[in-house]
């Protein structure tokens, strides 16, 4: 099956084994190209098994039938990013010089990107170098982002690492920059801020109190507690979000990681003395809300607290307060239950069940 995304016409790109021909006499013309940029090839093992579905794939793009380019991605388990380890890793991206220029590379990358996503991939990896301005320009234009160094060159001064979203990650990437134009998540609208102050000052215990602030998207209510004397640290797995909410709330600390498992304190034994687990939204888009809900009591000092605000929306997605109560309950946690039918809070009335959990052991 070759993909119908034509660039400029007379181009495809057809899945290949990495022994073929083809994919030999161009993976050769790149490695000429390190010798030449860099003064050797890549050393990196590589496997023809490591380009073999389910755990990889590589293409050749071919113009007017004749092979110009490749690009190939392989899971790479061990490289964790944005709080998941279901990781593809780009290998082998080259076109040759005599069809630079007509924007093949972008095309093939999304090639590369749409075929991991399809195959499970929450985000894409890479590793460039210094001497490939090209290339870096490419990634970055396209949202890449620096990483740490991974892999056979991970101390090389030369290596360059990036990574993006995938799938739904990169849709909430992408809804960064009008998240906050809801009124209930910037609370602009100097009255719903206010009625979020209150809400939740009543469900938070006295300041200073140490609030982990799970799937905080741009950091709104983190910024609203930081400015009522609490302690906050907000977590979500987004890093556009991430990168608006450090922006907007400076004092407060921001981590890149998975609401449901976030990248605090330690994973097993013991927990790391967080007076509040403040959740809103996200408990019932978490693909194990049960396993999140134990990893957040984990976090939780004695007598500490889960705040959560959920819902069950028109859509039909959400939880309804019975569904969450039930999960609580599992957890060995009381509740406390509120509607929150205040128009107020949401800057207009709304049709949905709306309500906020206050759970104690």
């Amino acid at each position: 099956m070759s993909s119908r995304l034509r660039p400029v016409p007379g181009w495809e790109v057809v899945p290949r084994p990495f022994d073929h021909p083809d994919s030999q006499r161009l993976v050769e013309e790149v490695q000429q190209e390190y010798v030449v940029r860099y003064g050797g090839p890549d050393l990196t093992p590589l496997d023809p098994s490591y380009f073999e579905a389910p755990l990889g794939a590589f293409f050749v793009g071919y113009l007017d039938g004749e092979p110009v380019a490749t690009g190939a991605w392989r899971r790479r388990d061990d490289v964790a990013w944005a709080g998941t380890t279901a990781t593809a890793e780009v290998k082998r991206m080259y076109v040759a010089p005599r069809a630079r220029g007509r924007g093949l590379a972008r095309a093939l990358l999304a090639h590369l990107e749409a075929t991991a996503t399809q195959a499970g991939a929450e985000v894409m990896v890479l590793e460039t170098g210094e001497r490939q301005p090209e290339a870096i320009a490419l990634y970055e234009s396209i949202g890449y982002r620096r990483i740490a160094g991974f892999g056979f060159y991970r101390d090389a001064p030369l290596s360059r690492c990036y990574a993006r979203a995938l799938g739904e990650r990169r849709s909430w990437d992408d809804a960064a920059a009008t998240f906050d134009d809801e009124p209930d998540h910037g609370l602009a609208d100097p009255t719903t801020r206010e009625a979020w102050r209150v809400l939740l000052a009543e469900a938070l215990p006295p300041a200073p109190a140490r609030v982990l602030d799970v799937g905080c998207g741009t950091g709104t209510l983190s910024g609203l507690l930081a400015e009522a004397g609490h302690d906050v640290t907000g977590v979500d797995f987004a890093p556009a979000m991430v990168d608006l909410a450090r922006e907007r709330h400076p004092g407060v600390e921001f981590l890149l990681g998975d609401a449901a498992d976030p990248p605090v304190g330690p994973r097993a034994g013991g927990g790391a003395a967080y007076d509040v687990v403040l959740g809103r939204h996200v408990l019932w888009a978490l693909p194990d809300p049960a396993a999140a809900l134990r990893r957040w009591v984990s976090l939780l000092a004695p007598g500490g607290r889960l705040v959560l605000v959920e819902g069950r929306w028109h859509t039909g997605s959400g939880l309804l307060a019975a569904e969450t109560s039930r999960l609580l309950g599992q957890a060995g946690r009381e509740v406390s239950l509120r509607v929150l039918d205040d128009p107020v809070l949401w800057g207009g009335p709304t049709g949905d069940e709306r309500y906020l959990v206050v759970s104690r052991r």
